[in-house]
């Protein structure tokens, strides 16, 4: 679909509760057109990723292409190396690594390593990267726990839609910076949601324009539709119920991990949403998700600073 032809859930901006004077600068065309510029994918992580979904794959190919980055090949075997996976013995080969970790530690510690990366090529991006990354890591963490317990959650797909699910709001801190300010005066002063004040300033949403970066990585539909969906998850079409429920898993763990104080640094005026109703929707009531979630962080934290 055409980006301009896409139907927003809260209506045509100017509908809303906080319509405002048009501003003088198309805001939505210019991040539009920022999305170009955004970091791409690193090749290595691109390779990998393809690979992986393969059926008939090999720890030595898979080390291969990790050898093929420098960056990429000490971050693995630093975080293997770690106390946080408790090898008794020093690991000094990438296959190694990759046989002792699994496919699936390997592809989410690439993702994680590689939006790292990818954060710190500007004065901004370096700004925002502490309170975003632990925001994004932490929702990609709980999305994973959380598919885990739930049957049928999609598991390998978990982990990369929470890390990326705000990827839009990067895009906005740094193409659009002084709008910010303009969407949480609105959504202060009118009580609006901040999507709403978004749609509003920008007209667009951080939501949507994550999924318009993560296309443009050409990252699986499932990954780019949760993005999109994640603050309205009872919107995913409803023909791929796979969509729908991991943009549901993204919205709580989003909503669970802000509520434990690990929010992107955007300043929103309004205080957490208890994700307790998210979560009893999906089956992962109580305690112990949450808990086997914090443990795990607080470990995790140290690999990835």
């Amino acid at each position: 679909m055409d980006h301009d032809q896409r139907v927003y859930a809260f209506g045509p901006r100017g509908s809303g509760p906080a319509a405002q004077e048009p501003r003088p600068a198309n805001l939505r065309v210019r991040l539009l057109s920022a999305v170009n510029s955004m970091p791409p994918l690193p090749e290595a992580l691109s390779r990998l990723m393809r690979m992986l979904n393969s059926d008939s794959i090999s720890a030595t190919q898979v080390a291969s292409v990790i050898e093929g980055d420098s960056v990429l090949s000490g971050s693995v075997m630093k975080c293997v190396n770690s106390a946080y996976y408790g090898v008794p013995r020093r690991v000094s080969s990438i296959r190694h690594a990759v046989t002792l970790l699994g496919f699936q530690t390997v592809r989410n510690l690439a993702l994680a390593f590689s939006m790292r990366r990818m954060m710190t090529g500007s004065a901004a991006s370096r700004k925002l990267y502490g309170s975003y990354s632990r925001h994004a890591l932490a929702t990609a963490l709980l999305t994973q726990h959380a598919a885990v317990r739930i049957r049928g959650g999609d598991i390998e797909s978990a982990f990369a839609a929470g890390l990326f699910h705000d990827v839009g709001k990067l895009l906005i801190y740094t193409a659009a910076p002084e709008a910010v300010n303009d969407i949480l005066a609105m959504a202060g002063q009118t009580g609006c949601s901040y999507l709403e004040a978004e749609l509003e300033v920008l007209e667009t949403t951080h939501a949507e324009l994550s999924a318009i970066v993560l296309e443009g990585w050409k990252l699986p539909d499932m990954i780019c539709e949760a993005a999109r969906y994640h603050h309205e998850p009872q919107l995913a079409p409803a023909q791929a119920d796979e969509v729908c429920s991991l943009a549901a898993l993204v919205h709580a763990a989003d909503l669970a991990v802000n509520f434990e104080g690990l929010r992107t640094p955007d300043g929103v005026p309004h205080p957490p949403q208890d994700p307790a109703e998210a979560l009893s929707s999906l089956g992962l009531g109580g305690t112990d998700l949450l808990e086997s979630f914090r443990a795990e962080f607080e470990n995790l934290q140290e690999m990835f600073g």
